[in-house]
Protein backbone atom coordinates (compact mmCIF):
# COMPACT_ATOMS: atom_id res chain seq x y z
CA UNK A 1 0.00 0.00 0.00
CA UNK A 2 1.49 3.38 -0.91
CA UNK A 3 1.41 6.43 1.36
CA UNK A 4 -1.03 8.33 -0.84
CA UNK A 5 -3.58 5.53 -0.64
CA UNK A 6 -3.13 5.10 3.09
CA UNK A 7 -3.72 8.79 3.65
CA UNK A 8 -6.84 8.81 1.48
CA UNK A 9 -9.07 7.02 3.95
CA UNK A 10 -6.93 7.17 7.02
CA UNK A 11 -6.02 3.49 7.11
CA UNK A 12 -8.08 2.46 10.11
CA UNK A 13 -11.58 1.10 10.58
CA UNK A 14 -14.30 3.29 12.03
CA UNK A 15 -16.34 1.52 14.69
CA UNK A 16 -20.04 2.26 15.02
CA UNK A 17 -21.92 0.97 18.02
CA UNK A 18 -25.65 0.80 17.34
CA UNK A 19 -28.82 -0.23 19.07
CA UNK A 20 -30.38 -3.21 17.35
CA UNK A 21 -33.27 -2.28 15.13
CA UNK A 22 -31.88 1.22 14.54
CA UNK A 23 -29.37 0.30 11.86
CA UNK A 24 -26.91 2.76 10.36
CA UNK A 25 -24.35 3.32 7.64
CA UNK A 26 -20.86 1.91 7.97
CA UNK A 27 -18.39 4.78 8.06
CA UNK A 28 -14.85 4.87 6.80
CA UNK A 29 -12.14 7.04 8.28
CA UNK A 30 -11.78 10.66 7.29
CA UNK A 31 -8.62 11.62 5.38
CA UNK A 32 -5.58 12.29 7.52
CA UNK A 33 -2.04 13.43 6.63
CA UNK A 34 -0.39 11.36 9.38
CA UNK A 35 -0.03 7.58 9.48
CA UNK A 36 -2.78 6.06 11.61
CA UNK A 37 -2.05 4.03 14.72
CA UNK A 38 -2.09 0.24 14.29
CA UNK A 39 -5.47 -1.39 14.85
CA UNK A 40 -6.13 -4.57 16.76
CA UNK A 41 -7.69 -5.88 19.95
CA UNK A 42 -6.46 -4.20 23.10
CA UNK A 43 -8.71 -5.99 25.54
CA UNK A 44 -11.51 -3.44 25.26
CA UNK A 45 -12.60 -3.96 21.65
CA UNK A 46 -15.68 -6.08 21.05
CA UNK A 47 -14.57 -6.87 17.51
CA UNK A 48 -11.52 -5.88 15.46
CA UNK A 49 -10.38 -6.42 11.88
CA UNK A 50 -6.97 -6.25 10.24
CA UNK A 51 -5.93 -4.87 7.86
CA UNK A 52 -8.36 -1.99 7.97
CA UNK A 53 -7.61 -0.77 4.43
CA UNK A 54 -7.35 -3.00 1.36
CA UNK A 55 -5.40 -1.54 -1.55
CA UNK A 56 -4.54 -3.58 -4.63
CA UNK A 57 -3.48 -3.03 -8.22
CA UNK A 58 -4.87 -5.44 -10.79
CA UNK A 59 -5.14 -5.79 -14.55
CA UNK A 60 -8.52 -6.01 -16.29
CA UNK A 61 -9.76 -9.61 -16.05
CA UNK A 62 -7.42 -10.46 -13.15
CA UNK A 63 -8.25 -11.65 -9.64
CA UNK A 64 -6.59 -10.51 -6.42
CA UNK A 65 -6.86 -12.15 -3.00
CA UNK A 66 -6.45 -10.59 0.42
CA UNK A 67 -6.88 -12.02 3.92
CA UNK A 68 -8.62 -10.29 6.80
CA UNK A 69 -8.20 -11.31 10.41
CA UNK A 70 -11.14 -10.92 12.80
CA UNK A 71 -10.60 -10.97 16.57
CA UNK A 72 -13.49 -11.14 19.01
CA UNK A 73 -13.93 -10.21 22.65
CA UNK A 74 -17.63 -11.14 22.77
CA UNK A 75 -20.03 -13.76 21.44
CA UNK A 76 -21.29 -12.38 18.15
CA UNK A 77 -22.88 -13.32 14.84
CA UNK A 78 -20.69 -11.59 12.25
CA UNK A 79 -21.56 -10.85 8.62
CA UNK A 80 -19.22 -9.44 5.95
CA UNK A 81 -20.81 -7.69 2.95
CA UNK A 82 -19.48 -5.60 0.09
CA UNK A 83 -20.99 -2.12 -0.18
CA UNK A 84 -20.41 1.04 -2.17
CA UNK A 85 -18.20 3.88 -0.99
CA UNK A 86 -19.72 7.36 -0.86
CA UNK A 87 -18.40 10.71 0.30
CA UNK A 88 -20.16 13.63 1.95
CA UNK A 89 -19.51 17.28 1.18
CA UNK A 90 -17.79 17.52 4.57
CA UNK A 91 -15.23 14.95 3.39
CA UNK A 92 -16.54 12.02 5.46
CA UNK A 93 -16.74 8.56 3.87
CA UNK A 94 -19.52 6.01 4.40
CA UNK A 95 -21.02 2.93 2.83
CA UNK A 96 -24.12 2.82 0.65
CA UNK A 97 -26.27 -0.22 -0.23
CA UNK A 98 -26.77 -1.58 -3.74
CA UNK A 99 -29.71 0.68 -4.61
CA UNK A 100 -27.76 3.85 -3.75
CA UNK A 101 -24.41 2.85 -5.21
CA UNK A 102 -24.55 4.88 -8.42
CA UNK A 103 -20.85 5.68 -8.89
CA UNK A 104 -19.26 4.54 -12.15
CA UNK A 105 -16.10 3.87 -10.11
CA UNK A 106 -17.61 1.48 -7.58
CA UNK A 107 -15.76 -1.72 -6.68
CA UNK A 108 -18.77 -3.17 -4.82
CA UNK A 109 -19.60 -5.90 -7.33
CA UNK A 110 -15.95 -6.96 -7.63
CA UNK A 111 -15.52 -7.81 -3.95
CA UNK A 112 -16.64 -10.95 -2.11
CA UNK A 113 -15.77 -12.46 1.26
CA UNK A 114 -15.51 -16.09 2.40
CA UNK A 115 -17.08 -16.82 4.80
CA UNK A 116 -19.80 -14.19 4.49
CA UNK A 117 -21.05 -14.98 8.01
CA UNK A 118 -19.47 -16.57 11.06
CA UNK A 119 -20.16 -17.05 14.75
CA UNK A 120 -17.38 -15.88 17.06
CA UNK A 121 -16.69 -16.24 20.78
CA UNK A 122 -14.37 -14.29 23.08
CA UNK A 123 -10.76 -14.98 22.09
CA UNK A 124 -11.61 -16.29 18.60
CA UNK A 125 -9.33 -15.37 15.69
CA UNK A 126 -11.01 -15.88 12.31
CA UNK A 127 -9.47 -15.59 8.84
CA UNK A 128 -11.67 -14.16 6.08
CA UNK A 129 -10.61 -14.54 2.44
CA UNK A 130 -11.43 -11.52 0.30
CA UNK A 131 -11.55 -11.99 -3.47
CA UNK A 132 -11.43 -9.04 -5.86
CA UNK A 133 -12.42 -10.11 -9.38
CA UNK A 134 -11.78 -7.31 -11.88
CA UNK A 135 -13.97 -7.50 -15.02
CA UNK A 136 -12.17 -7.62 -18.35
CA UNK A 137 -14.10 -4.54 -19.51
CA UNK A 138 -13.59 -2.62 -16.25
CA UNK A 139 -12.23 0.49 -17.97
CA UNK A 140 -9.64 2.93 -16.68
CA UNK A 141 -8.86 4.56 -13.36
CA UNK A 142 -9.45 3.36 -9.79
CA UNK A 143 -12.43 1.66 -8.09
CA UNK A 144 -13.67 2.08 -4.51
CA UNK A 145 -15.74 0.07 -2.05
CA UNK A 146 -16.23 -0.83 1.63
CA UNK A 147 -16.42 -4.21 3.29
CA UNK A 148 -19.01 -3.85 6.06
CA UNK A 149 -18.21 -6.12 9.01
CA UNK A 150 -21.28 -6.26 11.30
CA UNK A 151 -21.40 -8.05 14.62
CA UNK A 152 -24.67 -8.68 16.50
CA UNK A 153 -25.18 -10.47 19.81
CA UNK A 154 -25.44 -14.21 19.19
CA UNK A 155 -28.98 -15.22 18.28
CA UNK A 156 -30.27 -11.65 17.90
CA UNK A 157 -32.16 -10.57 14.79
CA UNK A 158 -31.42 -7.25 13.08
CA UNK A 159 -34.97 -6.12 13.92
CA UNK A 160 -34.51 -6.67 17.66
CA UNK A 161 -34.89 -3.68 19.95
CA UNK A 162 -32.50 -4.76 22.71
CA UNK A 163 -28.77 -5.21 22.89
CA UNK A 164 -25.94 -3.62 20.98
CA UNK A 165 -23.90 -4.48 17.95
CA UNK A 166 -20.75 -3.21 16.28
CA UNK A 167 -19.96 -2.25 12.67
CA UNK A 168 -16.53 -1.95 11.09
CA UNK A 169 -15.76 -0.50 7.68
CA UNK A 170 -12.78 -1.81 5.68
CA UNK A 171 -12.13 0.61 2.83
CA UNK A 172 -11.18 -1.08 -0.44
CA UNK A 173 -9.28 0.58 -3.30
CA UNK A 174 -8.60 -1.16 -6.62
CA UNK A 175 -6.25 0.62 -9.03
CA UNK A 176 -6.54 -0.71 -12.59
CA UNK A 177 -3.02 -1.48 -13.77
CA UNK A 178 -1.61 0.30 -16.85
CA UNK A 179 -4.61 2.57 -17.31
CA UNK A 180 -4.82 6.35 -17.26
CA UNK A 181 -5.45 7.80 -13.80
CA UNK A 182 -7.22 10.91 -15.05
CA UNK A 183 -7.09 14.04 -12.90
CA UNK A 184 -9.85 16.56 -13.67
CA UNK A 185 -12.33 18.56 -11.64
CA UNK A 186 -14.56 21.61 -11.55
CA UNK A 187 -15.77 24.23 -9.11
CA UNK A 188 -19.52 23.80 -8.73
CA UNK A 189 -20.21 26.56 -6.23
CA UNK A 190 -18.83 29.46 -4.19
CA UNK A 191 -20.48 30.49 -0.93
CA UNK A 192 -19.60 33.49 1.23
CA UNK A 193 -20.69 33.21 4.85
CA UNK A 194 -21.61 35.80 7.46
CA UNK A 195 -18.90 37.71 9.33
CA UNK A 196 -18.99 40.20 12.19
CA UNK A 197 -16.88 43.38 11.90
CA UNK A 198 -13.21 42.55 12.37
CA UNK A 199 -13.78 38.82 11.92
CA UNK A 200 -12.44 36.67 9.04
CA UNK A 201 -14.69 36.16 6.04
CA UNK A 202 -15.65 32.47 5.61
CA UNK A 203 -15.66 31.17 2.03
CA UNK A 204 -16.64 27.67 0.94
CA UNK A 205 -15.60 26.34 -2.48
CA UNK A 206 -17.45 23.24 -3.73
CA UNK A 207 -15.16 21.07 -5.86
CA UNK A 208 -16.33 18.08 -7.92
CA UNK A 209 -13.88 15.30 -8.83
CA UNK A 210 -14.74 14.61 -12.47
CA UNK A 211 -11.70 12.38 -13.03
CA UNK A 212 -11.34 8.64 -12.47
CA UNK A 213 -8.97 8.61 -9.48
CA UNK A 214 -8.90 10.23 -6.05
CA UNK A 215 -7.12 13.30 -4.78
CA UNK A 216 -5.32 13.21 -1.47
CA UNK A 217 -1.69 13.39 -0.42
CA UNK A 218 1.29 14.34 -2.60
CA UNK A 219 1.59 14.07 -5.58
CA UNK A 220 -2.20 14.37 -5.88
CA UNK A 221 -2.58 17.08 -3.26
CA UNK A 222 -5.31 19.62 -3.98
CA UNK A 223 -4.65 23.32 -3.45
CA UNK A 224 -7.51 25.83 -3.25
CA UNK A 225 -6.84 29.57 -3.48
CA UNK A 226 -8.97 32.70 -3.21
CA UNK A 227 -8.49 36.43 -3.79
CA UNK A 228 -10.81 39.24 -2.65
CA UNK A 229 -10.81 42.64 -4.41
CA UNK A 230 -12.84 45.80 -4.03
CA UNK A 231 -14.66 47.52 -6.90
CA UNK A 232 -11.49 49.36 -7.97
CA UNK A 233 -9.53 46.10 -8.24
CA UNK A 234 -7.42 46.64 -5.11
CA UNK A 235 -6.53 43.35 -3.41
CA UNK A 236 -8.01 43.07 0.09
CA UNK A 237 -7.28 39.48 1.08
CA UNK A 238 -5.97 36.10 -0.08
CA UNK A 239 -6.28 32.59 1.35
CA UNK A 240 -4.99 29.11 0.54
CA UNK A 241 -6.04 25.62 1.64
CA UNK A 242 -3.50 22.85 1.08
CA UNK A 243 -5.01 19.52 0.20
CA UNK A 244 -3.31 16.69 2.06
CA UNK A 245 -6.48 16.66 4.18
CA UNK A 246 -8.83 17.27 1.25
CA UNK A 247 -9.32 13.83 -0.29
CA UNK A 248 -12.02 13.59 -2.94
CA UNK A 249 -13.05 10.37 -4.70
CA UNK A 250 -14.42 10.34 -8.28
CA UNK A 251 -18.01 11.53 -8.94
CA UNK A 252 -18.24 13.17 -5.51
CA UNK A 253 -17.91 16.80 -4.42
CA UNK A 254 -16.74 18.29 -1.17
CA UNK A 255 -16.65 21.75 0.29
CA UNK A 256 -13.28 23.37 0.92
CA UNK A 257 -13.32 26.03 3.62
CA UNK A 258 -11.20 29.17 3.39
CA UNK A 259 -10.83 31.96 5.95
CA UNK A 260 -10.11 35.40 4.50
CA UNK A 261 -9.06 38.43 6.58
CA UNK A 262 -9.58 41.67 4.59
CA UNK A 263 -7.01 44.43 5.05
CA UNK A 264 -9.91 46.84 5.62
CA UNK A 265 -13.48 46.44 6.81
CA UNK A 266 -16.08 45.59 4.17
CA UNK A 267 -18.46 48.48 3.55
CA UNK A 268 -22.23 48.08 3.49
CA UNK A 269 -23.63 48.56 0.00
CA UNK A 270 -20.22 48.13 -1.66
CA UNK A 271 -19.50 45.54 -4.37
CA UNK A 272 -16.64 43.07 -4.06
CA UNK A 273 -14.99 40.63 -6.47
CA UNK A 274 -14.00 37.13 -5.28
CA UNK A 275 -11.90 34.74 -7.38
CA UNK A 276 -11.19 31.10 -6.47
CA UNK A 277 -9.15 28.36 -8.07
CA UNK A 278 -8.51 24.66 -7.49
CA UNK A 279 -5.57 22.65 -8.78
CA UNK A 280 -2.64 20.51 -7.74
CA UNK A 281 0.39 21.55 -5.74
CA UNK A 282 2.57 21.08 -8.83
CA UNK A 283 0.85 24.05 -10.47
CA UNK A 284 -1.81 22.19 -12.49
CA UNK A 285 -5.05 24.24 -12.54
CA UNK A 286 -8.37 22.40 -12.77
CA UNK A 287 -10.81 25.30 -12.62
CA UNK A 288 -11.15 28.98 -11.77
CA UNK A 289 -14.33 30.91 -11.08
CA UNK A 290 -15.28 34.36 -9.83
CA UNK A 291 -18.15 35.95 -7.96
CA UNK A 292 -19.30 39.55 -7.54
CA UNK A 293 -21.29 40.26 -4.40
CA UNK A 294 -22.78 43.17 -2.47
CA UNK A 295 -22.00 43.32 1.25
CA UNK A 296 -24.65 44.40 3.73
CA UNK A 297 -25.03 43.94 7.47
CA UNK A 298 -22.32 41.32 7.79
CA UNK A 299 -23.56 39.11 4.98
CA UNK A 300 -23.93 38.83 1.22
CA UNK A 301 -26.96 40.73 -0.08
CA UNK A 302 -26.67 39.59 -3.70
CA UNK A 303 -24.14 37.51 -5.64
CA UNK A 304 -23.65 36.85 -9.35
CA UNK A 305 -21.09 34.96 -11.41
CA UNK A 306 -18.34 37.15 -12.83
CA UNK A 307 -15.50 36.82 -15.36
CA UNK A 308 -12.00 35.98 -14.17
CA UNK A 309 -9.63 38.94 -14.22
CA UNK A 310 -6.32 37.78 -15.70
CA UNK A 311 -4.07 39.24 -14.49
CA UNK A 312 -5.91 40.83 -11.55
CA UNK A 313 -6.11 44.62 -11.59
CA UNK A 314 -3.55 46.21 -9.25
CA UNK A 315 -3.91 49.51 -7.46
CA UNK A 316 -2.32 51.68 -4.76
CA UNK A 317 1.14 50.76 -3.46
CA UNK A 318 1.59 48.00 -6.03
CA UNK A 319 1.40 50.52 -8.91
CA UNK A 320 3.79 52.92 -7.16
CA UNK A 321 6.27 50.10 -6.63
CA UNK A 322 6.12 49.22 -10.33
CA UNK A 323 6.92 52.83 -11.27
CA UNK A 324 9.87 52.91 -8.88
CA UNK A 325 11.26 49.69 -10.33
CA UNK A 326 10.83 50.97 -13.90
CA UNK A 327 12.64 54.22 -13.05
CA UNK A 328 15.50 52.31 -11.44
CA UNK A 329 15.89 50.10 -14.51
CA UNK A 330 15.89 53.13 -16.80
CA UNK A 331 18.57 54.83 -14.68
CA UNK A 332 20.72 51.71 -14.79
CA UNK A 333 20.41 51.59 -18.58
CA UNK A 334 21.56 55.24 -18.91
CA UNK A 335 24.59 54.60 -16.71
CA UNK A 336 25.51 51.56 -18.80
CA UNK A 337 25.36 53.55 -22.05
CA UNK A 338 27.54 56.36 -20.64
CA UNK A 339 30.06 53.80 -19.42
CA UNK A 340 30.39 52.30 -22.91
CA UNK A 341 30.85 55.72 -24.50
CA UNK A 342 33.63 56.68 -22.07
CA UNK A 343 35.39 53.37 -22.68
CA UNK A 344 35.42 54.01 -26.44
CA UNK A 345 36.77 57.57 -25.97
CA UNK A 346 39.61 56.33 -23.79
CA UNK A 347 40.59 53.69 -26.37
CA UNK A 348 40.73 56.13 -29.39
CA UNK A 349 44.39 56.19 -30.76
CA UNK A 350 46.46 59.45 -30.39
CA UNK A 351 47.89 61.23 -33.50
CA UNK A 352 51.59 60.56 -34.22
CA UNK A 353 53.22 63.87 -33.04
CA UNK A 354 56.63 63.21 -34.71
CA UNK A 355 55.20 62.57 -38.18
CA UNK A 356 53.06 65.66 -37.98
CA UNK A 357 56.11 67.89 -37.22
CA UNK A 358 58.00 66.64 -40.27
Amino acid sequence: MNTTTRRLLGGFAIVAVLGLGQGGLVRAASPTPIPPPPSGPNGNETLSVQPSLISVTAKPGATANVRLTLRAAAELDVTITSQGLAQGTDGSFHSVPDAEDASAYSARTMISATPESVQVKPGDVITVNVTIAVPADVGQGTRYGILAVTGLPAGAAPSSNVGFGVELGVSTIVQITDTAQTKTGEITGIAVGEALPGQPLPVTVSFLNSGNSHYGAVPNELVTTSTLQDASGAELATATANGNQLSVVPTFARGVGLSMTPSQALVDGATYHLEVGVGLKDGTVFDRKALDFIWSGGQVLGATGAPIQTPPVSAGPTTDLALIIAAALLGAAVVAVLFLILQRVRRRPRPDVGAAGQ
